[in-house]
């Protein structure tokens, strides 16, 4: 088969992890009144990698890390250590999709926002198939 993954389809799929794992709330894009502690994902890149037997496609996620306002740095901290907990496991994807490599590539900012809300975001790479190439 080959398709291409939806990029809800794939958004679902981190948000159900980090949700299960880290018992706080993930979004793609949180509503005014969003309370925080939360957790936002963002695609922010999407390029082919196919291999010679493999259609493969890299995804650079963006997951924001929104702390509670006026939370001391060790409750950040420990928020951004729930984020990377959950996401050692492989994030579930339709049939035909698999996550070939799911990796942290680091912090890619951490700043003070309105309220004293801390925010860092932490940069994902994930590898996903989507089909064989056939050889004759």
């Amino acid at each position: 088969m080959y398709g291409q993954l939806g990029y809800m389809d794939f958004i679902a799929g981190i948000q159900k992890k980090i949700q299960e794992k880290t018992g706080l709330l993930c979004y793609d894009t949180a509503p005014e009144n969003a309370l925080a502690p939360y957790y936002m994902a963002k695609i922010i890149n999407k390029r082919p990698a196919h291999s010679k037997t493999m259609y493969m496609d890299v995804l650079t996620v963006w997951i924001h890390v929104i702390a509670e306002p006026l939370a001391s740095l060790s409750s950040v901290y420990e928020q951004l250590q729930g984020l990377e907990e959950a996401l050692t496991e492989d994030i579930a994807l339709p049939d035909g999709f698999e996550v070939i490599v799911q990796s942290n590539t680091g912090i890619e900012m951490i700043k003070t926002e309105e309220k004293e809300k801390e925010h860092i975001a932490l940069v994902y790479e994930f590898i996903v198939c989507h089909g064989l190439k056939c050889c004759n």
